[in-house]
């Protein structure tokens, strides 16, 4: 019976090749599309899973504000080197604890240069105590976990790294010289080790692996800190809830103690609702929580119910274009029950057309991401592959459980529609009884449209505050401005200075595409304020072309800029109250108390995305620019032709610091990289938007033939009665302008929520758009005319003997 409904179904499928294509490649699309999530989805969950041995191994978190993005308190995986020692010694679960400096998003890397080779820039080549590989099993192709990191000066590589330094992986007892910085006179580490570049991702990763000994001890004054992120591997896996009780009470008791020697009371300290804080999450878990960005989870759920709308789509698509082909069907049906088949062997036949184009379907969609997957993986710098996953017959397993859930949902209602006709009636001509359901395919096609209208005012909408955000006045130049990733130094920035072209260099530690904020509680007219602060050089302000709004900018004539002058930008100005130049404030400095001036008021200006409204911000001048670790080195050209200045700028540098490569960005291509995950968001909704919209079309167009089929008489003798073929057209069109218009009707309000839920987001943006929501509409209702009267018109000039001759 099986190799017979395989048959009957292979033929049925080439007797109707159109409707079997369309259906085919409907649900290829939505599939592809499905499949791209779960690729994606399992590749996220995969992180911190190469060995068992991770499951025992947690990260330890602090909760402080210090280098938050928005001055507040945050659980950050970055904390106080001495937090390692602390919980070394006070839990007695911990089997071993390991220090890793931590990873900074600004910068190129580090320069690795080996003998007889220029240096080349590396990124994650972390610094860590001897403990790294105790608490994190890799597995070793050169040296051993034990010794490896035992001691100071030693370096551990991954084997990709080793290969594209070395050209082979038998480097033990190497030497390579590591330059951290332009000014480093480097220094010379034995390779000691070389580790497998594990499968899966990893949370604390690293290309190489450094014991310089930095890691090692603490620092000697009590207040000062040394920021680093800490691991401990415990005996075995934990209540976390338990586990993060223990390191509470631990933490408080050390920091009581810690502020005591300052002399300093612990709710002096902890005031404005901070807390202190230490907990420990699961290793596996830290990919998914992120200390101040969005987690994967929450950025993928928007992805993931557009794919299974798509595939909805698609679903309803095959379900539309099986009951169009009905009428055909109805007469098959009739015979086989006459003959005697039962109602679950037609079942069966029909979920067996249905499962056959399911099936081609799923090939398809695979070959579909063979050709698309290196455009996915380059849009969102991804490494997916397909067959070379790892996870490879996991998707496998995946992938035929929605085959199943595809086939049930796409074939199960036409074939129980099919296997329900009366033999009787429709043998005789009658199909009118045999057809039911008509209510639910128009309810199909109105979602449908529901969710095309839908996208496309989501879209446009988009569109709008995208465009509103590139056109939107940062507040400072951009154009003719380059960012090198370096500290500020005199005698490179003089040299800089002498080249024709170049107008201003200067240093900032705020700037769009790295900024680090201080915080820091001022005193003003007896109210307490906490403000952003920034440190600049004499020249920073001007190089980015700020707007000043009252009084000026800092002076090199004018000493007392660079002892107790202030600039505020408008958010500060507003804050502390109107006409504040001239006016001073007060900073409680230890035990001593510091007065600083307001001098100017300048335009607030961006130097992070949209999503952030620009703080309160300070801006002052010391000796050299408040601090010289700004990664920060602004160069303000005076052309447009700026290859030649460059040339000369690399020039300098290579001359001044050869094993070290120069890096830097333009302030142009740093505005790119803000907008890139909101333009790359947009572009795939209107992605998605298109493949839905030619979907429903689809679907809208199976509808018309069934209702055009279905009516083929009712045509005929309103033609033999005198109707005009712009009659015919309109009557049939006129069923299916409902459904759009209905369509339209439910998608406003859904896709206003979704905009207004979206567009809350962002700090700056566009007030609620009517045009999307009217232009859709149009759209809408413009397109399923068109196609509608493809077919309406078709049957309106056919002869209508062809459809009376047997009455």
């Amino acid at each position: 019976m099986f190799k017979l409904n395989l048959k009957i179904a292979y033929r049925n499928l080439l007797k109707n090749k159109f409707y079997t294509a369309v259906n085919i490649i409907g649900l290829s699309l939505g599939l592809t599309a499905f499949v791209f999530v779960l690729l994606y989805i399992n590749h996220e969950k995969s992180y911190d899973t190469w060995s068992p041995a991770l499951n025992n191994v947690y990260q330890i978190r602090e909760h402080h504000d210090f280098f938050t993005p928005d001055n507040k308190v945050h659980w950050q995986d970055k904390n106080d080197s001495r937090i390692a020692g602390l919980v070394r010694e006070h839990l007695p679960q911990a089997v071993a604890v390991t220090e890793l400096e931590g990873e900074f998003s600004f910068g190129n890397g580090f320069s690795i240069k080996t003998d007889h080779a220029d240096p080349i820039m590396v990124k994650q080549v972390r610094d860590a105590d001897s403990s790294f590989f105790h608490v994190f099993s890799y597995h070793f192709l050169q040296g051993d976990a034990q010794t490896a990191l035992s001691n100071p000066k030693s370096i551990v590589l991954k084997h990709s790294l080793a290969q594209r330094l070395f050209g082979t992986d038998k480097v033990l007892g190497k030497v390579v010289k590591v330059i951290i910085w332009r000014g480093d006179k480097g220094q010379s580490l034995t390779v000691t080790g070389v580790v497998a570049d594990p499968e899966s991702p990893q949370s604390a990763n690293f290309n190489a692996l450094m014991r310089t000994g930095n890691r090692d001890k603490d620092p000697d004054n009590i207040e000062a800190s040394n920021y680093c992120e800490v691991y401990a591997k415990l005996n075995a896996a934990a209540d976390t809830t338990v586990l993060n009780k223990t390191l509470q009470k631990i933490y408080i008791d050390y920091k009581k103690a810690l502020l005591l020697k300052r002399k300093v009371e612990l709710k002096d300290f902890y005031t404005n609702g901070k807390t202190p804080g230490l907990k420990a999450i699961p290793l596996r878990e830290v990919h998914a929580n992120p200390p101040f960005t969005t987690n994967w989870i929450e950025k993928l759920k928007p992805v993931v119910a557009i794919s299974i709308f798509l595939l909805l789509i698609s679903v309803t698509n095959f379900i539309n274009l099986a009951t169009a082909q009905s009428v055909q069907r109805a007469k098959e049906v009739g015979v086989k029950k006459v003959l005697g088949a039962y109602k679950k062997q037609l079942i069966a036949q029909f979920l067996m057309e249905s499962a056959l184009q399911s099936i081609v379907s799923l090939f398809l969609s695979i070959v579909f991401i063979e050709l698309l997957i290196p455009v996915f993986n380059q849009q969102f710098k991804l490494e997916l592959s397909f067959f070379g996953n790892i996870h490879f017959y996991t998707i496998l397993l995946q992938m035929c459980c929605l085959f199943v859930a595809v086939t049930l949902l796409a074939g199960f209602y036409p074939a129980w529609m099919l296997s329900g006709y009366n033999p009787v009636a429709v043998l005789k001509g009658n199909y009118e009884n045999g057809l039911k359901g008509v209510a639910l395919r128009n309810a199909l096609v109105v979602f449908q449209f529901v969710i095309s209208v839908t996208f496309m005012i989501t879209v446009a909408a988009m569109h709008l505050q995208t465009a509103y955000m590139s056109n939107k006045d940062l507040g400072f130049d951009r154009s003719k401005l380059i960012n090198i990733q370096t500290n500020y130094e005199d005698d490179f920035a003089e040299r800089l200075k002498r080249i024709p072209g170049v107008k201003y260099v200067a240093t900032t530690t705020q700037l769009l595409g790295n900024a680090f904020n201080v915080p820091q509680e001022i005193s003003y007219k007896g109210n307490k304020l906490n403000l952003n602060t920034v440190t600049v050089t004499m020249d920073a302000l001007p190089a980015l072309g700020v707007n000043v709004k009252e009084g000026r900018l800092f002076s090199a004539g004018r000493k007392q800029d660079t002892i107790n002058s202030v600039v505020l930008n408008e958010a500060a100005a507003s804050l502390m109250g109107k006409n504040m130049v001239g006016q001073t404030y007060d900073v409680k400095n230890d035990a001593k108390k510091l007065s600083f001036q307001v001098i100017g008021v300048i335009k607030d200006y961006h130097n992070e995305g949209f999503e952030k409204a620009v703080l309160p911000t300070i801006y002052k001048v010391t000796q050299l620019g408040g601090t010289s670790m700004t990664n920060n080195l602004l160069v303000r050209l005076t052309t447009d032709n700026s290859a030649a200045i460059i040339k000369k700028i690399e020039a300098e540098w290579k001359m001044l610091y050869p094993d070290f490569p120069i890096a830097y960005n333009t302030m142009d291509d740093a505005f790119k990289h803000v907008m890139e995950d909101n333009e790359r968001f947009t572009n795939m909704i209107a992605l998605f938007s298109i493949a839905s919209i030619t979907l429903s079309l689809l679907g809208l167009f199976s509808l018309s033939i069934f209702i055009t089929k279905r009516r083929t008489k009712e045509i005929a003798v309103r033609k033999v009665l005198g109707a005009s073929n712009l009659q015919i057209v309109n009557l049939l069109n006129k069923s299916f302008l409902l459904l759009v218009v209905t369509a339209n009707l439910v998608a406003w309000p859904i896709a206003y929520i979704v905009i207004r839920k979206w567009l809350d987001g962002f700090a700056y943006r566009i007030d609620m758009p009517f045009l999307p929501f009217a232009m859709a509409s149009v759209v809408s209702v413009t397109i399923a005319i068109l196609t509608v009267s493809l077919q309406a018109r078709k049957a309106a000039i056919s002869d209508p003997v062809n459809a009376l001759k047997y009455e």
